[in-house]
């Protein structure tokens, strides 16, 4: 889950809700001093309703900058860093707010690893945008397929062929080194390093921990920070685990669904209406909500990751829910 996911949790979804609705009422253009005065007063009650609002504010921000510039967060930043140009401070915090957007990072961009993880990847080889993908081919023949909102860098030398994730999902599918002695392929994450045993596999990043599924071959992890105690462990194909920069979990069966990305589909297998929509909105910018009442309302189905509206009404067709667009980018799914 990303951390603007899990940060939104935060804050009560009827009050999200309630910001979302008044900031749909300024929108509009007409507002009349009496609904300004209560939504002063709206804002005045609560600090909570203080922080939906800005909340709201923020991610309309993101969505607008990303529409408007889609390559201004790296871009402004980057340039930045590389030829030392001050950046005003209207657009760093425009690029930032993109940023949050395109790479994830989310709105608690203050926490040290997510800003780590965005420095790190500005001037990353590989990236996509919410709710891009695309397939990569690199120089010794190694395939790579990128999820949605994934920063790579691609970093090959004398001594090893390295992939570094910075934020998104994966899928690699190696090839024989072109040199010799052939070097090793290394995927390194922000929690440890899989080195591939002549594989395919995906790995995924979370916030503090990293999943490997391997669907060919295997591949051995390493912990970034394990003690003496906890060795490198060699997963084998039909396997999955996640670790942390600390220990590898004990893992179990791949589930053969997550790799549906790769084909532009959204897998479901009685999966809880709250789950499937936070992997879908992944895909599509903006904000996507689900109502307590129906969190755990069971969905089945393919879904298509391409076209997130239609997934939505082929959600509405199937469950007794409704879609409701608050604003073109503030949808939430509710009880009909």
């Amino acid at each position: 889950m990303s951390m603007q996911r899990r940060h939104e949790q935060e804050i009560p979804y009827a009050t999200l809700e309630q910001a979302a609705e008044w900031f749909a009422v300024f929108r509009s253009g007409r507002v009349e001093d009496d609904e300004r005065r209560r939504w002063q007063d709206w804002l005045a009650a609560d600090a909570g309703h203080r922080q939906a609002w800005a909340r709201v504010e923020a991610i309309s921000d993101g969505v607008a900058i990303a529409r408007e510039a889609p390559q201004a967060a790296s871009a402004a930043l980057h340039a930045a860093s590389q030829l030392g140009y001050r950046v005003q401070r209207r657009k760093l915090l425009k690029a930032m707010a993109l940023a949050a957007v395109t790479v994830g990072a989310g709105w608690q961009v203050a926490r040290q690893d997510g800003v780590q993880a965005l420095v790190a990847g500005l001037g990353a080889s590989h990236r996509t945008g919410v709710g891009e993908s695309r397939q990569a081919l690199l120089a010794d023949g190694t395939r790579l397929w990128l999820d949605t909102d994934t920063v790579l860098d691609v970093r090959y030398d004398g001594s090893q062929r390295l992939l570094v994730l910075h934020q998104g999902v994966i899928m690699v599918e190696t090839h024989a080194d072109t040199v010799y002695p052939p070097r090793p392929l290394i995927v390194r994450s922000r929690q440890g390093a899989m080195r591939a045993l002549g594989t395919r596999f995906a790995v995924r990043q979370f916030d503090g921990h990293t999943r490997l599924d391997v669907s060919e071959g295997r591949v051995e992890i390493t912990p970034l920070d394990a003690p003496a105690s906890v060795s490198a462990r060699v997963v084998a194909a039909g396997e999955q685990t996640s670790f942390t920069r600390h220990a590898i979990a004990a893992g179990g069966a791949l589930d053969p669904a997550r790799q549906a990305w790769t084909q532009g589909m959204l897998i479901a297998q009685d999966m809880p209406l709250a789950q499937f929509l936070a992997e879908l909105s992944r895909y599509r910018p903006g904000h996507l909500g689900c109502d307590p009442a129906i969190a755990g309302l069971r969905v089945v189905g393919a879904f298509p990751l391409r076209d997130t509206g239609q997934a939505l009404a082929m959600l509405a067709a199937a469950l007794p829910v409704r879609v409701r667009f608050t604003l073109p980018w503030w949808v939430t799914v509710a009880p009909t």
